[in-house]
């Protein structure tokens, strides 16, 4: 029989041994250790930018979480089982002698930083510079460069060959006692991204207790706030005097249940107004709550919804009226219990028609019946984007229904939002989780306005975070899918970046001045097509934009991405 007194000794010690082993992680702060969290989800690799076939190898076969600047290295975060997938293949045996891997780290705050291959060390004297490269040459590291303006900190980096990583050699050097300080290269995300009081209960745009379960729109923000792109929210009206909405609100508006303007507000929910909210809040007014593309315009089309005959129709006429009146995003947070031809057909002239022929972004809620079914009309054409819903720790909604046509999710559990009266409420369902890709769809066309609606659909769902990790293993047009999932959780930042800045000229002579600055340039008769062909000639014949390339004078050429100014 084991003696009590002593088997409660062993779990105190067991118990004390594992705190000590979570806690063996820090950095130095004015002498003293500041313990961090080792995130398991992911880790950080970076590849030397004179090693681009590596870098593409990586991009070719995991999923790219984000890529983060730097002059000297192509530096990807990914999830920490698509770097042990990376290593069961062959060709890694030899990328991974250029490849530098550091992890990614919670702080007690449960803020998320990640460690890079840099490290910060500050000398005692401008003496000590000797000594400084004396540790570099034992700990392989490259001295990149002084801090010109504050002369005693100098800029390492780690190497291929370096034996620790960038926390190690800064805790190191500092534990040696010959610097000032030694403090390893960290990013975080330290926007302040809105001044707005109830932003930080606001978990589906920047979730603080599960980093990553968000959509990431505060780095998106840096690209893309929406400006003149008009969300249409077909709904059972908006509050258009609400003090968080107001001076976002479109002079145009629709009722379909008197064909006039303006529209109404048919419900004390307070539906519509919530929808908006999430779509498109103002930011940074001080008040309330921010919305995802909050400089996007919208545009309010009132229906009953489920109080009046003639329902179907009259919502296919508010989707008309949309199109054929300048929405460039649709949004719906509603369903159908009944199918019906004129929904399709005016889904189907939004697709074809909206937008000049580029087509509107149709969005929809996938229902909340917890069915493995998507309601109709969400499920009535291939284009729609189909949006469940997912809780704050990135678990699909109990309530959300997903199936064969989801093709994302978004947060949709306990959700602030716009309330009428100028008030705020939190809600649930994937009506409030349709709403948030409205949003994103309209970061992506403030980006690149010349884009179909298949190709913002794709960049949408191919950027989306796959969460839960692991789960994807069906493989669609946009990636890897997952029945309950769809792509995974829509990305702001992702989609904004991933976003081509391209330029798309027709067949023609061009007078006058363009100002040209694209990553790719896109000529012919058919600017729909993505594939550079023709030849167009510009201002007086001296610049011609050919297949592949730029002439000018008939023999310089540059590559597609330069920024021309042509003209006379």
């Amino acid at each position: 029989m084991i003696n009590k007194k002593l088997f409660l000794t062993i779990i105190i010690v067991i118990s004390c041994s594992i705190h000590a082993i979570a806690q063996t992680d820090y950095y130095y702060y004015k002498g003293k250790k500041i313990p961090l969290i080792v995130n398991e989800n992911k880790i950080c690799v970076s590849i030397p930018k004179d090693n681009k076939d590596v870098s593409d190898r990586i991009c070719a076969n995991v999923h790219v979480l984000s890529k983060i600047k730097d002059d000297d290295l192509d530096i990807f975060v990914i999830s920490r089982s698509d770097y042990e997938k990376l290593t069961t293949q062959d060709f890694w045996k030899k990328d991974a002698k250029s490849a530098i891997v550091t992890s990614n780290y919670l702080t007690t705050e449960k803020k998320e930083v990640f460690s890079f291959p840099y490290l910060n060390v500050r000398l005692k004297s401008e003496q000590d510079f000797n000594l400084l490269s004396s540790y570099a040459e034992r700990y392989r590291l490259r001295i990149i460069k002084q801090e010109l303006l504050m002369p005693l900190w100098y800029i390492l980096a780690v190497t291929p060959e370096s034996e620790k990583n960038s926390l190690e050699c800064a805790n190191e050097l500092f534990e040696s006692g010959d610097f000032a300080s030694s403090v390893p290269d960290f990013w975080s995300d330290d926007l302040e991204c809105s001044n707005d009081p109830l932003f930080d209960q606001q978990w589906g745009l920047y979730n603080s207790n599960n980093p990553d379960i968000d959509i990431s729109v505060c780095s998106a923000w840096n690209y893309a706030t929406g400006k003149n792109v008009n969300i249409a929210i077909l709904d059972t009206g908006i509050e258009m005097t609400h003090m968080d909405l107001a001076s976002n609100i479109s002079s145009l508006s629709y009722d379909t249940e008197t064909m006039t303007s303006p529209s109404h507000v048919y419900d004390d929910d307070g539906h519509g107004t919530k929808c908006a909210g999430i779509a498109a809040a103002i930011k940074d007014n001080g008040l309330q709550i921010t919305g995802v593309a909050p400089e996007a315009t919208i545009i309010s089309i009132s229906n009953k919804m489920d109080t009046t005959t003639c329902s179907r129709i009259k919502r296919a006429h508010g989707i008309t009226w949309a199109y054929l009146n300048g929405a460039d995003v649709i949004s719906n947070s509603w369903g159908s219990s009944t199918h019906h031809d004129v929904i399709d057909e005016a889904i189907y002239n939004a697709f074809i028609y909206g937008r000049h022929g580029k087509g509107c972004v149709i969005v929809f809620s996938a229902g909340n019946d917890n069915s493995n079914h998507i309601n109709y009309p969400a499920n009535c054409n291939d284009t729609i984007l189909v949006v469940g819903a997912i809780d704050s720790t990135g678990v699909r909604a109990p309530f959300s229904n997903y199936g064969t046509e989801l093709d994302l999710v978004a947060p949709g559990v306990d959700v602030f939002t716009t309330f009428p009266n100028n008030q705020t409420w939190k809600d649930s369902g994937t009506s409030m989780a349709c709403p948030h890709v409205a949003g994103v769809a309209a970061l992506v066309l403030q980006r690149n306005s010349e884009l179909t609606v298949s190709q913002v659909n794709s960049i949408i769902c191919s950027n989306a975070k796959k969460i839960p990790d692991g789960y994807f293993v069906v493989t669609k047009p946009d990636g890897s899918w997952n029945n309950q999932y769809g792509y995974g959780l829509v990305d702001a930042y992702n989609a904004v970046i991933n976003t081509p800045g391209d330029a798309y000229i027709q067949n023609e002579t061009i007078e006058g001045t363009r100002i040209i600055t694209a990553d790719s340039i896109y000529v012919g008769t058919d600017v729909t097509d993505t594939k550079p062909y023709g030849d167009v000639i510009l201002g007086q014949g001296d610049i011609t934009i050919k297949a592949g390339y730029i002439e000018i004078n008939g023999s310089t050429t540059v590559p597609l991405g330069t920024t021309l100014t042509i003209g006379e």
